[in-house]
């Protein structure tokens, strides 16, 4: 018994000793745990809600609230605390003895961390295996002064070509890679928000999130048959949790013009042109065009907050927008709502976005180039209206487009409405599988009305006994996306990656189009409001009457598609992607209408590999191969209708023949109206791709480097049919080959407490050759390169570089004032000396000179001292030529009526050409030039600490066009690169603009 009693106290006591460990022990953790708090911010100093924190190797975390603010629990002061956001630089901070950490995220700008938008899908950079750039919002300098956002991303993508004049009413055009088709659409596909067809004209700078540029064939390969051109993907900015916040941005915009051509003044006129008539006066007819103190303004307004189930993100925008040109204008309206819902206990999410935007244009503007070169000893303003013009109609330039711009309406309407809404299925029972639905809708709408007064000179000048003019048109097109797709994102183990994605795409567009147009109008104030009343339309007593109207809807378009692609990543090392899209196009024959497109691509990420793991200075070192197949079944606008064909559907016209009807009479009948090709294909894309990718010393160095090389087989022509009806159809039969390379560079070269200065390089260079042309025609002549009277200057041909001038060989000046031109050698080598003194033989000219420069390069700069910042785009194209086809036209005393002004290089640098203006290298100059883009001055302001209204303020200052260098001595070296018939300077485009923006952003 007494054993037994001894054992169980024994026993209690070891109880007891065990108990009183543990709870030692828990004190001892207990007294170890810290509570850290603190914010999350930008750096302007906004607060991120939703930023994740985690303690370093655990799943311990927590996420910060609407204000930044978080809490989390560490077990001691070696716990490392891991702080990331989405499309920020994650950063790793140790506890120590901090209670409080306050943290600063900065923006991905190459670095590995980031997310990287691609087809239907995200990816994280490390794993991406093909050619993308990607631009933040951040990288966007606001305060540009344009109606587009491609003021703000000129220079910033390597091989990314953009063309618009200074107008606000101006079109733009985007080439990515050099030229992608001859006679079809080239430009890059752009997807907002997932919904592919979107128009980047569209978007207001400040709803954008990111862009996303796929550059290669295997990136794009997914979206098929559009992609040819590249991929734009723009991202607008999503709802984000927390409290509701207001933004406000307004802006004042001031402009300039500069580069003025050299036309003589009234003195010189007088002076040099002997022959002119000298109306006693002087008189500059070019700032006579020029508005009076144009003025834009700008105002934008964002709301953004919610909870963690219901967010919105809305923007409301205002823009009065005045073109340096009289009559110049343009007034923007639009509006968005992003809308993010959470349903269901996390199995369901919905994503919205509804945009609409509202171009009114004034384009009463004087015609570009127009009054420079009337009489400067005569006024432009006396004498009107009247009975008697103060011009002969017989004299070139004699119209006088200003007080046109002043009694002209015409008036434009753009209209965009884009609703599209997601679905996302989260299956959680399988981690990392997902199904998505998109359906998404656009409307574009295009409306013009057109008034010329009767009392209007134009009147006279276009032959209708000054009778008055009135046009309406409009164009609609309409657009569905339908789109569902399954993604599979999941890590197996600590080596393997998947990210997968399947499903289908259908893609409807309808267009339709109408205008009448009548003449004779004797009652002025009714405008276009009585069509019918002009006395050009069913009157008998004018034997060629000459009104005009038409209505048409183009065919249906449609494509439906199935897609799928799978990204795999072995221990972030070994990544291999592939991509397949079977689409079909109801453009084409039953036959051919289906195409099979894919893309396969591998990174070798080489700083993985043991022998450079341990190399401090190398942080990311990645090679990548890719090869891929795109389309191309774009639009092909037939010369006479001006509307796209669908090549394999049947389409009537009117006919020259009538039909009898069984009551014996004849009526108007339709035929088909184009002979159809049964083999009709797409064209295709066949392009490869190598780059390396690198990120060096801490990250402080980055940047990629790509090569490609790529064919566009099947072109599609116009070609002879002499079995069909029409003795024309369409074939593939063509070829392009094109090669380039882009360099990318990027560094944070300062990074202090009070001072940062990053700076990014891009430098690119493609050239494009003409493989094979249509079979039938072996030399096109570019008909939108017609100078003067001296022929084209721009021909197609088998073997030649695409940019290529087609010039006589300049040989001098003759005795006789006449241009001279060293022909062709002939079959034995012999060169000839011609005189050229008749009308221009095209056959002895020569391949010479190329616009597509050799290097274009894009040089950022953002420099930040405490709350200050300056952003600064620098542009340059080098090696290129330009036709100087002003000085051609308006630099010669030859070919002009005598009481038309000039350049003044006719009577001094080219006073000894007296005989017919010719198409020489004579006119042939460089076009090489460096330029400012745009520089942009701000202060930030915490305001937080001042008032309980606001949150922060921005002032900033940005200038537009800013400093531009160049030996060329038209006025703008800034010509169009896109497709095969630029490089000519007219000089009569929109005068070049320098626009000065001063804008305040307040959050509330």
């Amino acid at each position: 018994m007494i054993k037994q009693k001894l054992l169980k106290i024994s026993a209690l006591r070891k109880l007891l000793l065990s108990a009183g460990a543990c709870m030692l022990t828990l004190t001892l953790l207990a007294q170890q745990s810290v509570t850290v708090t603190g914010t999350v911010t930008d750096h302007d100093g906004e607060a991120l809600s939703g930023a994740s924190i985690i303690l370093k190797g655990t799943t311990v975390g927590t996420i910060s609230n609407a204000s930044g603010s978080y809490s989390i629990s560490v077990p001691g002061s070696s716990a490392v605390l891991v702080f990331s956001f989405m499309g920020f630089v994650a950063q790793e901070i140790s506890v120590g003895s901090q209670a409080v950490i306050n943290v600063t995220l900065e923006e991905d700008v190459f670095q590995l961390e980031g997310t990287v938008v691609i087809g239907y899908g995200s990816l994280e950079k490390k794993q991406l295996t093909n050619s993308v750039t990607s631009i933040s919002a951040r990288e966007l300098p606001q305060g540009l002064g344009g109606a587009t956002i491609a003021n703000s991303l000129s220079g910033k993508v390597s091989s990314l070509v953009m063309h618009e004049t200074p107008s606000p009413n101006s079109d733009l055009k985007l080439q990515l890679r050099g030229m992608a088709s001859i006679n079809a659409e080239s430009g890059p596909l752009v997807v907002i928000d997932g919904m592919p067809g979107g128009d980047i004209r569209s978007v207001v700078q400040e709803d954008i999130q990111s862009i996303d540029i796929l550059k290669d064939a295997a990136a794009g390969a997914i979206y098929g048959t559009r992609a040819t051109g590249g991929v734009i993907l723009i991202t607008t900015k999503q709802a984000q949790e927390g409290k509701l916040k207001m933004t406000y941005t307004g802006e004042v915009i001031f402009k300039n013009t500069f580069a003025k051509p050299d036309i003589m003044t009234a003195e010189e006129f007088v002076r040099y042109n002997t022959a002119a008539t000298n109306y006693g006066g002087s008189y500059d007819w070019y700032e006579a065009a020029l508005a009076d103190n144009p003025t834009s303004q700008r105002h934008v307004v964002n709301l953004n907050g919610g909870s963690r189930d219901a967010r919105i993100f809305a923007t409301a925008m205002y823009e009065d927008n005045c073109g340096t040109m009289l009559g110049d204008t343009r007034k923007d309206f639009s509006g968005r709502v992003n809308s993010a819902f959470k349903l269901l206990d996390g199995w369901l999410d919905i994503n919205t976005h509804i945009a609409y935007r509202q171009a009114d244009r004034n384009r009463d503007k004087a015609t570009a180039g127009t009054p420079w070169f009337n009489n400067p000893t005569q006024s432009p303003y006396a004498g009107y209206p009247s009975e008697t013009w103060p011009y002969t109609v017989s004299m070139v330039a004699a119209r006088n487009s200003l007080f046109d711009a002043k009694n002209i309406t015409d008036k434009g309407l753009d209209k965009w409405f884009r609703p599209d809404v997601e679905a996302k299925l989260n299956i959680l029972p399988i981690s990392g599988l997902t199904y998505t639905q998109t359906v998404g809708y656009e409307n574009r709408q295009w409306e013009r009305k057109l008034y010329e007064p009767s009392f209007l000179q134009r009147g006279e000048w276009t032959n209708r006994s000054g009778l008055g003019t009135a046009q309406i048109e409009s164009d609609k097109i309409m657009q569905v996306n339908s789109e569902g797709y399954f993604s599979f994102i999941r890590s197996i183990g600590a080596d393997h990656k998947i990210n997968a994605a399947a499903g289908y795409s259908y893609f409807e567009k309808n267009r339709e189009k109408y205008s009448m147009k009548n003449y004779g109008f004797d009652f002025d104030p009714v405008g276009v409001w009585n069509m019918g009343s002009g006395s050009y339309l069913n009157n008998p007593n004018i034997s060629d009457p000459k009104p005009e109207m038409y209505s048409q809807k183009a065919i249906t378009e449609r494509l439906l598609a199935g897609f799928g692609r799978v990204n795999y990543s072995f221990r972030d090392k070994y990544i291999a992607t592939a991509t397949l899209r079977r689409e079909g196009s109801s453009k084409f024959a039953e036959n051919n209408r289906w195409g099979t497109f894919y893309g396969l691509s591998a990174a070798w990420r080489i700083s993985e590999e043991g022998f450079l793991k341990d190399v401090e200075q190398v942080n990311d070192l990645k090679l990548r191969l890719s090869y891929g197949v795109t389309g191309n079944e774009g639009t092909i606008l037939h010369e006479t209708t001006g509307f796209p064909i669908a090549y394999g559907a049947v389409t009537y016209s009117p006919s020259e023949s009538r039909t009898m009807l069984p009551d014996g009479s004849w009526v108007a009948s339709y035929a088909t109206a184009y002979d159809i090709n049964p083999n009709l294909g797409w064209e295709e894309k066949h392009e490869w791709n190598i780059g390396v990718d690198f990120e060096l010393l801490s990250r402080r160095l980055f940047g990629k480097v790509d090569f490609f090389r790529r064919n566009i087989e099947g072109l599609i022509f116009q070609t002879n049919n002499s079995k069909g009806q029409h003795g024309t159809w369409y074939e593939n039969i063509g070829t392009l080959e094109n090669f380039g390379w882009e360099f990318e560079i990027g560094g944070i070269a300062v990074d202090s407490k009070d001072w940062k200065y990053t700076t990014k390089m891009n430098i690119s260079h493609n050239s494009t050759k003409v493989g094979v042309m249509d079979g039938t025609s072996t030399r096109v002549a570019g008909k939108n390169s017609y100078v003067g009277r001296a022929g084209y200057v721009h021909y197609l041909e088998e073997g030649v570089q695409v940019g290529s001038f087609t010039l006589y060989k300049y040989a001098g000046i003759d005795y006789r004032g006449n241009f001279t031109a060293y022909l062709p050698p002939d079959e034995e080598g012999n060169v000839t000396v011609k005189a050229l003194d008749g009308d221009a033989d095209d056959k002895e000219k020569q391949y010479m000179g190329n616009y597509v420069p050799t290097a274009v390069i894009g040089w950022s700069h953002d420099l930040e001292y405490k709350s200050w910042y300056l952003q600064m785009q620098i542009n340059s194209a080098i090696d290129f030529d330009i036709y100087n086809a002003f000085e051609h036209v308006h630099g010669l005393t030859e070919g002009m009526a005598g009481n038309s002004n000039k350049l003044l290089v006719a009577y001094t640098k080219n006073a000894r050409i007296t005989g017919r203006a010719q198409a020489t290298n004579y006119f042939l100059e460089d076009g090489t030039y460096v330029k400012l883009q745009n520089i942009s001055l701000g202060y930030r302001l915490d305001l937080k600490k001042y008032s309980r209204l606001f949150d922060s303020a921005k002032v900033y200052l940005s200038i537009n066009n800013a400093l531009r260098l160049t030996k060329y001595s038209g006025t703008n070296p800034e010509i169009d690169f896109t497709g095969w018939e630029g490089g000519v300077d007219t000089g009569v485009s929109y005068p070049q603009t320098r626009t000065f923006a001063l804008g305040i952003q307040l959050t509330f």
